[in-house]
């Protein structure tokens, strides 16, 4: 590398890390392109990482990039563990754990900056963004069920659960194993009032930690519905020709994927650069497609937000587990 490049490089990375802004992200990313590899961590559906990339690659040809992919809890061990093991393998890391973030936070793993500091950003609502951490894709959650099982009138409401005709045919993801699982029920509970789960837990559903797996039984016609479920993890079961469909019924929430950069890490500009391209129109219809909300308005081709969505506000949680878990009749 020239003394020009390295000039180049320290200045962007100065700036970012003093919270100057640059005139143009091109600074920013021609200094990227004499960074080593990229690395991104991502816990977004496979289908839309790889969309993204291609996206990305097509516009900074110069810049090499990897992603490497993980559900978010088995992400954040991995990362954790890492940066508690001294090494920083992850540039950039996008997961959907609110937790990990502020424990990362707290524990100066990422880079703190303003909104401002990357041009993309500007459009974001606040709602979405702080200090550093934005929402990058909202997975909305919802159920699933087999078309074939539910007879003539399938269900549209979370009412509609609690048919007899679906007692003993429900997997039902245990909250305790997903944050946003918890915050769902919890929205239900104020929603619908505690007789809801009283009349679920009644229905006899089977218990799991993920319903990523069930999502198999539900095509297979094993069982009725899932709940809750992910358009993600249903659509390509469903082109293939599973007779599945999703419905999120007033009122839902989701799975908030966020974006970081890790503090101290080989290509910090390279990953300013994809951090920034992930919210141009063009990285929104990649890492969202069809099945994902786009936190930024009006970005074609991606899935719409319901007008009955709430905050999950993950982290106040903690004080409503025990509520939840009693309503539901778990052990």
């Amino acid at each position: 590398m020239g003394l020009k490049s390295r000039l180049m490089l320290a200045i962007a990375a100065s700036c970012f890390a003093s919270g100057a802004a640059f005139a143009s992200i091109d600074e920013i990313c021609a200094a990227g392109a004499s960074e080593p590899k990229l690395i991104w961590y991502s816990s977004q559906d496979p289908s839309r990482n790889d969309a993204a990339l291609a996206a990305f690659r097509k516009a900074y040809p110069k810049i090499t990039i990897e992603a490497f992919r993980l559900a978010t809890g088995q992400l954040a061990i991995r990362y954790a563990s890492e940066r508690q093991a001294g090494v920083i393998n992850a540039d950039i890391i996008s997961l959907a754990d609110p937790n990990f973030i502020a424990d990362g936070f707290g524990k100066d793993w990422f880079v703190q900056f303003a909104k401002t500091d990357l041009p993309a950003l500007a459009a974001l609502d606040d709602r979405w963004f702080q200090k550093g951490s934005a929402t990058t894709s909202i997975s909305v959650l919802g159920y699933g069920y087999n078309s074939q099982m539910v007879g003539a009138k399938p269900p549209a409401t979370w009412n509609d659960l609690l048919r007899p005709e679906y007692a003993g045919k429900i997997i039902l993801g245990d909250p305790r194993a997903v944050p946003s699982y918890m915050a769902l029920f919890r929205i239900l509970k104020e929603e619908l009032g505690e007789e809801f789960f009283t009349k679920l837990a009644a229905q006899k559903p089977v218990l799991v930690p993920s319903v990523v797996p069930a999502t198999q039984q539900l095509a297979a016609g094993e069982v009725a519905i899932v709940v809750p479920s992910v358009l993600t993890t249903l659509r390509l079961l469903k082109l293939e020709g599973a007779p599945i469909e999703f419905v999120a019924p007033s009122p839902t929430t989701g799975n908030e994927f966020e974006t970081v950069l890790s503090k101290g890490a080989d290509s910090p500009n390279a990953a300013k650069c994809l951090y920034n391209f992930l919210f141009t129109e063009a990285g929104q219809k990649a890492y969202n497609g069809p099945t994902s909300v786009s936190p930024l308005a009006n970005i074609p081709d991606t899935a719409p937000m319901p007008a009955t969505y709430i905050n999950p506000r993950i982290l106040e949680l903690p004080q409503y587990k025990d509520q939840i878990v009693k309503a539901l009749g778990l052990k």
